[in-house]
Order: structure tokens, then sequence, then C-alpha cells
């Protein structure tokens, strides 16, 4: 009788294990900022299990065998505030997606016009001013040339009613005297510098780093009054974008932009791929009817990729290649040659840049 009794004990137990081995769940979803973008290499940890996972590029996670009950979520990624949340875990799956608010305070961001070199802005010895991705598309500027304008003691002026090139004054000096580079690069002469700034459109500009004074023994003799540094996209996480902007200039002249981005990351992150393309079109805009453009006629067509590779922690192969595509005709509007008007002004850039 001893020995039945203790066989189904014995039994009793294992199931007991069994049922209680079962009941674990998972819980997936998706980690995004307040723009829709997807986050990746963000943590989603239990910290009183000590478990979790960290999302991919599309920003999917996953984390497996919780045990079922009550418990605290806490997910975190560089330069955003901490999440924390209680969720219920039960049978099958649990489906949480996860926005992420944007830190305040990144009064160390990495900066790098100030001495050419990788440093804090704290640390560095020269005041850099900074204009990220997220102001410029907040501002719904199309161009570098507007997004300039919202910069502290930067004068971005107008001039020629023919051709409208514009100038950056930095320190009260000639737009000749500020040097734009594009990714640490002069790419722009001084002169190409006046019409460039309405060629580079918003999408394909990642921040842009401003320093205000002389600085041509880093940056030759064309920046005596300043320097704009503006930083391309690299590539992040899987994603996509594509956008327009309209406007009617005093009731009869149209102004269309369109432009998109992509960007494609392989799932260990160390090798990406980002393609943007931009086309606008503006006709002429005459302010008192004399048949004299006071803007001129634009077509403008952009588009480049950039792409990355990283060997190790320290070392970073990126290449970058793009397109700039302008024609510009302003003064007497008509459809003859320009050598045929009265007064006119017509320009044709085509630029290659690649570094």
């Amino acid at each position: 009788m001893m020995k039945v009794y203790s066989a189904h004990l014995t039994i009793a137990m294992v199931l007991t294990g069994f049922i209680s081995f079962g009941q674990t769940g998972k819980i997936n979803g998706k980690v995004y900022d307040k723009n829709g973008m997807p986050l990746g290499a963000a943590s989603v940890v239990i910290p009183k299990l000590q478990i979790g996972a960290k999302s991919n590029n599309s920003g999917r996670y996953i984390v497996e065998s919780i045990p079922h009950g009550t418990w605290e979520v806490e997910v975190k990624h560089i330069g955003f505030k901490e999440f924390r949340d209680s969720v219920k875990v039960g049978p099958g799956v649990l489906t949480k997606d996860i926005q992420l608010d944007w830190a305040e305070l990144l009064l160390d961001e990495i900066v790098v016009t100030g001495t050419k070199t990788f440093k804090r802005k704290t640390e560095s010895s020269v005041m850099v001013n900074i204009l990220d991705s997220k102001t410029l598309d907040n501002l719904q500027v199309c161009n570098l040339s507007e997004g300039l304008k919202f910069q502290p003691g930067l004068r971005v002026e107008t001039d020629c009613q023919t051709c409208n090139y514009t100038q950056l004054r930095m320190n009260g000096l000639q737009g000749g005297y500020s040097q734009i580079l594009i990714n640490g690069r002069p790419i722009f002469s001084p002169l190409m510098g006046l019409y460039g700034m309405e060629q580079l459109p918003v999408n394909m500009i990642e921040k842009i780093e401003v320093v205000r004074g002389g600085g041509s023994s880093l940056y030759g003799s064309s920046a005596i009054g300043g320097t704009v540094n503006v930083i391309t996209k690299l590539p992040r996480a899987n994603s996509y974008e594509i956008n327009s902007f309209y406007q009617r200039i005093g009731g009869g002249t149209n102004d269309f932009n369109l432009g998109g981005n992509a960007t494609l990351v392989n799932e260990k992150g160390n090798a990406g791929t980002s393609f943007f393309f931009n086309k606008r079109d503006r006709g002429f805009y005459d302010a008192n009817g004399d048949n004299f453009s006071e803007m001129p006629k634009i077509e403008n067509t952009s588009l480049g990729i950039n792409s990355f590779y990283q060997f190790s922690d320290n070392q970073k192969l990126e290449v970058s290649l793009s397109n700039l595509n302008e024609y510009r005709f302003g003064g007497e509007m008509t459809d003859k040659p320009a050598y045929l008007t009265q007064q006119s002004e017509e320009r044709h850039h085509k630029i290659w840049m690649g570094s």
C-alpha cells in the first residue's frame, strides 16, 4: 500500500512540474519615435526577471519565456527618454508597441566643424551652433538657404532681381567670405556657394554645423566670415519617406517641390545605404506687370546616395555621391533664347559631388 502511495505522489509531482514549466508567455512589438520611425538597438528588459531583448533595424523585438503575471518593462535607447510600463503576461503572445520621446538635453552632442576632429560640443574650443534635421522638418523648409535663416547671427540675403542668387553673410562680410562645406569638404567654390544653397534639399541633410568667425587656418581663405558644414544623412534603420511642398506666389506663380529618401541597413547594423531625390519647379513671378521677373524660373533636380561599412569599432568606410542639376532663367518673361531678350540671365548648373 505504501509503494502505491509513493508512486502516485511521484507522478503528481512530475505533472505539476510540467504544468509550471509550460506557464510562460511572450511579448513582442515595435519600438519607434514620435514620427513613427523605427528605432533599432533599443533595449527592452524586464528588470525583475533579468531577461530582455534588443530591437532589430525595423524596430521589432520579442521577449520570450516570461512567467505568467504582471511585470514592469523597461525600454532604453540612446538619445531618448527611458520608458517604463507594467504589462500582464498570460498564455500566448502579448503585442505591445512602444513610442519613445526624444531626450530634451543634448548638450554633449558630437561636433566636427570646430576643430576638424570629433569632439563633444561642451569640450570644443570653438563655439558651434547646430541645426538638426528634426528642426528643419518642423520649420517646413525645402532647401539649405531657407533653413539657415533660422540660425542666430546669420543673414541670408537675396540679391539680383534677374537671377535671385542668395549669399550668406556672416559677421557682416559678403557671401564670398563664408565657406560652405559638404561633410567637411569644400565642394562649393565661393562663387558657386552663391547659388548652391538653394540647390541642396533638406531631405539630404542630417544636421548643419555653423561656426562664426575666422577659420582660415583650418578651412582656407574663404572662411574669414565663418563656416557652414552640411552633414548628410547616413542610414540607421530600414525606412522610407516621401514628401511634397506647394506654394502659390502672388496668386499666379506655382512653386512645387517633391522629395523622398530611403535607407537600407543589414541585420548586423554594420553596413547600409541611403538614397535621396528632390525635384523642384517654380515659374516666373512678375510683381508689377512689366513683363520682367522679380523671381526667376527654376527647374531643379537633385539625387544622391550615401553608403557605409563598419569594419570594427574604430574603422569605418563611408562613400557618398550626389548630383545637382539646376536651370535658372530670369529677366524678360519670354520663350526666346536668352541672347535675343532685352534683358535676362540664364544659368545651367550640373554639379557632381563625391567623397
